[in-house]
């Protein structure tokens, strides 16, 4: 199969790329920026560069929304690097004489919006919120994409933990000093899946004989936050333990604290389950043994 990816230098692309690669998929990657190129695969810096016939579009472009302080400016970038070039991947996507059969394309589970009292499954209503605007605009882009006879996937990305890079290191910088941390009072949802079961999801759906539809891409068993680093202190040996005050993470962080860091939202993967997935890493111990003891 063929297919083009965009994001695929990001965390979650670059191990899907080589996990692809390794299937025997060739691959086409979208990126406006130079990268180290660590698959093989054909890169572009213009979609008007992929000439060949494409079987699959895979989209997890977007600049990292916690990656810094929600400024006007940054908030427009976030909006441009996920719905605008969404948008143009579907309009080249319909000029094509013979679309993608299949369109994967990243949400989020912002799109749900902030509740600490609800679970949410994929067929429940969006909230309210930047976050949960953003996802609606950038999944009605990608929803588009359906006018061309293209089946569209949408995967809601919960916080993906990895090794390197992403929420995890963020999250336990503290923890090298010996001080286990969390935000706010730790009691909010966090719902989160390990790098590798995010990769397979993304295997599973490209694979399935009918993927249309939303997949909320998290793990079977949500975590509170202060679950996370209590485990993430133990495998880390921990001696101090400091919840960062609420009002501290709004002076730091801004409006992005309000809807990342000091609330969350307790999201299931329904339809996974119904399909059968398996994860490798369905609660949060067996993924922190495994990402901690990585980084050790």
């Amino acid at each position: 199969m063929h297919i083009l990816m965009t994001g695929g230098t990001g965390l979650i692309g670059t191990v899907s790329c080589a996990a692809l690669h390794d299937a025997g998929h060739k691959l086409t990657i979208f990126t406006r920026r130079s990268r180290s190129k660590t698959v093989e695969a054909t890169y572009v810096t213009s979609l008007a560069d992929c000439a060949e016939p494409v079987d699959a579009v895979i989209n997890l472009a977007g600049a990292g929304l916690a990656d810094r302080r929600w400024t006007s400016a940054y908030k427009r970038q976030i909006v441009s690097s996920r719905v605008d070039l969404t948008r143009e991947l579907v309009a080249w996507l319909g000029e094509r004489e013979q679309p993608p059969k299949r369109l994967i394309s990243a949400s989020a589970i912002g799109f749900y919006g902030a509740a600490e009292d609800q679970t949410f499954a994929e067929g429940d209503v969006p909230g309210t919120g930047f976050s949960a605007e953003l996802c609606q605009s950038w999944e009605e882009e990608a929803e588009r994409a359906a006018d061309y006879g293209t089946q569209v996937s949408l995967l809601r990305f919960g916080v993906v933990l990895a090794r390197k890079g992403g929420a995890l290191g963020k999250m336990t910088q503290s923890f090298r000093l010996g001080v286990e941390s969390w935000m706010g009072s730790g009691d909010h949802w966090l719902s989160w899946i390990h790098l590798a079961d995010a990769v397979r999801v993304i295997q599973h759906v490209l694979d399935c004989e009918h993927p249309a539809g939303v997949y909320n891409t998290v793990a079977p068993e949500p975590a509170r936050h202060r679950e996370l680093a209590h485990e993430a202190g133990r495998q880390s040996k921990t001696w101090l333990k400091v919840g960062v005050p609420a009002v501290a993470a709004r002076i730091m962080a801004g409006e992005m604290a309000e809807e990342l860091l000091l609330t969350g939202q307790r999201v299931l993967p329904a339809r996974l389950l119904e399909d059968g997935f398996q994860f490798h890493y369905p609660d949060i111990k067996q993924a922190l043994v495994d990402l901690m003891a990585r980084k050790g």
